[in-house]
């Protein structure tokens, strides 16, 4: 008997990817019911299941999460009236097509270009005298006025440390909006290279400065992903997927999850024709940091800023029950492939 209902899953899955459009207008006018690739597969509920969860967010969907951006970010140009020297940037999930969800949101870096911070020992002759905590402090309660204003019927929440949240009323994503300036990273510096320079970005409550590589994370996805033929966020979306899917609470983020297969190897990942395999290489590993913690506690984030597991962040007990999770799913499919007297090796294109 299998451990899961995937007709239940299968509808959540749907639901996550496709939200309450379930029909779109097609280029010859007409309107027809939404489906993806992996729907049409002539599989067990088991397959389709897993290769779903693997599959990029529709572009359509993605390409929306970003309009909704723009949107927010148009009535944000407002601070310019108001003497602020801005330009905006987004990080997240969706800008490295990690995310899992049509509604997926998307976080605004709203960049003061007042001043910059340089990572040591580079040092500046800049004239700047200014406080840069300050300034974003302002910079953040000119932008939850100019939102209040903009969209009276959405729900604007300035509780957040690092963030002014949005979301609801004619909004269809939620959007995050991120004070911030610039970081000049001693490699960006270097070589004058986009993706390797930082952001500060303030904590509001802390009344702090808190430094991220955002472009350089996704330059370290994309290049993981290259190198193991797309099949590295393949992984990270069916993990996603399955911590949604859970009846457990599993306290790692996407950002964890990201981080934990990163360091998976690329052979592990290169498993021909058949994406099945994936769930019998990547358990493995899985279980192999669960087991070995010297290996686990000196695993790092992709830019290496930090450890993964470390204290308020990562457990091995949630890595415990997400390997529960996916051993549940491999064992549902193993058994279905085998009623089908298949096996992993079993080649399916969606």
């Amino acid at each position: 008997m299998a451990k899961y209902d995937y007709s239940k899953r299968l509808d959540s899955l749907k639901k996550r990817r496709q939200g309450d459009e379930l029909v779109k207008k097609s280029i010859t006018g007409k309107y027809e019911i939404l489906t993806e690739s992996y729907e049409h597969l002539s599989e067990a509920s088991t397959i389709k299941y897993v290769i779903g969860a693997m599959l990029p967010v529709d572009a359509e969907y993605t390409k929306n999460t970003f309009t909704e951006a723009e949107r927010v970010q148009n009535h944000l140009q407002g601070l310019k009236e108001k003497g602020f020297n801005i330009e905006f940037k987004y990080q997240g999930s969706v800008t490295n097509n990690t995310h899992i969800r049509r509604h997926s949101d998307i976080d605004i870096l709203t960049l003061h270009l007042g001043f910059i911070n340089l990572e040591p020992p580079q040092s500046t002759t800049s004239p700047y005298k200014g406080n840069p905590v300050q300034e974003l402090c302002n910079l953040r309660d000119e932008s939850f006025g100019i939102l209040k204003k903009a969209f009276p019927a959405v729900d604007i929440d300035n509780s957040g440390a690092k963030s002014i949240c949005l979301k609801g009323g004619s909004l269809k994503r939620k959007v995050d909006v991120v004070p911030s300036n610039w970081y000049d990273t001693i490699l960006y510096s270097q070589t004058n290279k986009e993706y390797y320079r930082g952001v500060m970005i303030l904590d509001y409550k802390e009344k702090k400065q808190v430094g991220n590589t955002p472009f350089y994370h996704n330059k370290l996805l994309n290049d993981k992903d290259s190198v193991t033929a797309m099949n590295y966020k393949k992984v990270v979306r069916l993990l996603k997927t399955i911590k949604a899917d859970s009846d457990q609470t599993i306290n790692l983020s996407s950002y964890d999850i990201a981080s934990l297969i990163y360091h998976m190897g690329n052979n592990d990942l290169l498993i021909g024709k058949s994406p099945l395999k994936l769930l019998r290489k990547s358990l493995d590993y899985m279980k192999f940091v669960y087991e070995n913690h010297v290996y686990r506690n000196g695993l790092l984030v992709p830019d290496k800023s930090r450890s993964i597991f470390e204290p308020n962040r990562a457990t091995n007990n949630d890595l415990g029950l997400l390997i529960i999770e996916l051993e549940g799913i491999y064992e549902d499919l193993l058994d279905d492939l085998k009623i089908l007297g298949n096996n992993l090796d079993k080649e399916i294109i969606a």
